[in-house]
């Protein structure tokens, strides 16, 4: 029993994480070499903290009973002979990490046994201040993992130049994550992870310390919140999400609020990016070697059920919190479906075509082009992204080319208000 229950002093919420990421690091991003064997056996061995995402080991009578003992008969740590004795003080703050984060109490003395450890590291910080640290720079390590796995997938839009056998490696086990419900926990996530949430439990336990400790947390909770809703974008613009996924990333883009300047927040401007991504067709003109099966793959070609589902749902007259983003999102559809149809596979989904010009109108009467300019355009993130800039960059040049008429109807009507306005002027004179 004592070596089941064993405790690792470099906790297993964040040592092996940071391990994870290293490796992970190495592998696709400085591309060490003989790393495809090491990326190998981690994911092996890590593949329960992607499938399970932040979900935390549970409590459990049998580990608490354990801890609580700690203090007279001692604990197997690992590495170390026999057991050791931990002070009381030391159990109570377990116990108050462990309901803190709704996590085992074992992982929970794991984390303050490394905080102690750390504690040199991070002067005028108390081992369970630390503690908070290495519990999210340890999802941190995961997300960013997760993040980087996806970037290097073989797909449609990007690669990364690595070698045949890493990217078949990451590509099918991404693909496994992703048949797991991969995107509905990231959106999950994305909605349940909340810095002033966080905050205000972490504020009750005596949680938070000085003005950097606060910075360097909430640092670690937005970044862990942006390398999810990247992994989502990453993944589109490799590739498609199934009928259900594309659904569920809609469904959390109906209820987005803006900032208060107007502009969305980079979480959720990369959530909508990936929905733009999923509704990408225009890379069935580029010539590339590997077009037909990508083609293959694509269920806006394939699926006629995918086609409905979507439609339906932004064809729905029920508004969304942002409008202006459901006008987005409707002129992004219209001109896929403009695509579409001048495509063979096109002609069993004419019902669905046709109704490319309405969907535009509806973008149109609900300001497209001002909420790309203020919503999109004016966050703080969207410059520094290349695949945004190209995807809404083919989506203004696809409108102007698709959809010459429209283009014509707002020249014409835009023409009309400007003699209105002259005409008003010289009156006023």
């Amino acid at each position: 029993m004592a070596a089941q229950m064993a405790v690792n002093s470099g906790a297993s919420l964040w040592g092996p994480l940071k391990e994870l990421w290293e490796t992970v690091d190495g592998a696709v991003l400085r591309r060490q070499p003989e790393s495809v064997h090491l990326l190998d056996l981690q994911l092996k061995k890590h593949k329960a903290h992607f499938l399970s995402l932040f979900r935390n080991p549970p409590k459990s009578a049998e580990q608490r009973e354990k801890v609580r003992k700690a203090s007279t008969e001692g604990i197997a740590i690992q590495g170390q002979q026999g057991s050791r004795l931990l002070p009381e003080q030391l159990l109570k703050e377990a116990f108050i990490l462990s309901d803190l984060f709704d996590m085992g109490e074992l992982v929970a003395l794991e984390l303050l046994l490394a905080g102690e450890q750390q504690q040199p590291h991070f002067p005028g910080l108390t081992r369970g201040l630390v503690a908070v640290l290495l519990y999210w720079d340890g999802r941190l390590c995961v997300a960013n993992s997760l993040r980087t796995l996806i970037q290097s997938r073989h797909g449609k839009t990007f690669t990364l130049d690595l070698s045949g056998e890493l990217v078949a490696l990451t590509t099918r086990f991404t693909d496994e994550l992703m048949n797991q419900g991969l995107t509905k926990r990231i959106l999950t996530l994305v909605s349940e992870i909340n810095v002033t949430r966080e905050f205000e439990r972490l504020q009750k336990e005596r949680g938070l310390g000085n003005e950097k400790h606060r910075k360097e947390v909430s640092d670690l909770i937005k970044e862990s919140r942006q390398a999810l809703a990247d992994s989502l974008f990453s993944w589109t613009c490799q590739s498609p999400l199934t009928k259900d996924d594309t659904l569920a990333l809609i469904g959390h883009l109906e209820t987005v609020t803006a900032q208060a300047d107007g502009s969305l927040d980079t979480v959720n401007l990369a959530l909508v990016m990936a929905l733009l991504y999923c509704l990408d067709v225009s890379f069935v003109e580029q010539g590339t070697e590997d077009r037909e099966d990508l083609l293959q793959a694509l269920p806006l070609l394939t699926e006629r059920q995918y086609v409905s589902a979507v439609h339906s749902r932004l064809m729905d007259g029920q508004p969304w919190k942002l409008p202006g983003l459901q006008a987005v999102c409707r002129l992004a559809w219209a001109l896929s479906l403009r695509v579409l149809s001048q495509l063979p596979q096109g002609c069993a989904l004419v019902e669905f075509t046709e109704a490319d010009e309405a969907l535009a109108d509806q973008a149109l009467l609900g300001d497209v082009f001002l909420f790309m300019k203020e919503g999109m355009l004016g966050c703080e993130s969207f410059r520094q992204e290349e695949f945004y800039i190209r995807r809404l960059h083919s989506l203004i040049t696809d409108f102007l080319a698709l959809m010459p008429m429209k283009v014509k109807q707002l020249r014409n009507r835009a023409d009309e208000d400007a003699r209105l306005v002259h005409m008003s002027l010289q009156m006023d004179s």
